[in-house]
């Protein structure tokens, strides 16, 4: 990860026409990048294509961007608001693409695998994974912007293009499922084990 000072040059060096500046972008966050388009649909056509004309349209405007404190704060707004915008140009990938989120599987690994540490860690994991595929596609990104690439509550808000109330309503509600789904899911272990001792 680079400091805020590294990350101001880079973008800097960038926007004057540096391609060396522009690869290292590219090669710093593109698969963080797939990775979070999985958070906005399961349309792999869509992400890539998104994320190439993303960095198509930064080299083409590189003289008229603005500075930025963080390139990788900037790309994941630009990548979500590229995204949602193909989406609302083709219904039907919008719905198609809710009904696919759920069978995702790989990718709930990488969101489970931050929060769990602890003895017990493939049951917790199991009562996780339950509880995730219950949460709703907006709690799903949020926790996983929120757990997996560490972006604060604010930043949530505005990468989602909602309140910030909101945001920190998603992230609340999202854990609270996934509390009571391992509360739920560890007591009927212990009553299925209590009938066998």
């Amino acid at each position: 990860m680079l400091s805020k000072t590294q990350n101001k040059s880079l973008w800097n060096t960038f926007r004057q026409g540096d391609r060396t500046a522009f690869q290292r972008i590219y090669e710093l966050h593109a698969r963080e990048l797939v990775s979070y388009g999985y958070r906005i649909t399961s349309n792999v056509q869509l992400i890539e294509d998104s994320l190439h004309d993303l960095f198509i349209e930064l080299w083409q405007s590189r003289e008229n961007l603005s500075e930025t404190d963080s390139i990788r704060f900037y790309l994941f707004r630009s990548l979500r608001n590229k995204i949602q915008r193909a989406q609302q140009q083709d219904v039907f990938h919008r719905a198609t693409d809710v009904a696919q989120m759920h069978h995702l599987e790989g990718e709930d690994e990488i969101i489970e695998t931050q929060w769990i540490k602890t003895e017990g860690e493939e049951q917790l994991l199991r009562q996780l994974k339950a509880g995730y595929a219950h949460l709703s596609p907006r709690q799903q990104q949020a926790i996983d912007l929120r757990f997996t690439h560490h972006f604060s509550n604010e930043e949530i808000a505005r990468i989602m293009g909602i309140n910030y109330q909101s945001a920190c309503k998603f992230i609340y509600s999202a854990l609270k499922v996934l509390r009571e789904n391992i509360r739920i899911l560890s007591l009927y272990a212990a009553l299925f084990l209590r009938d066998f001792l």
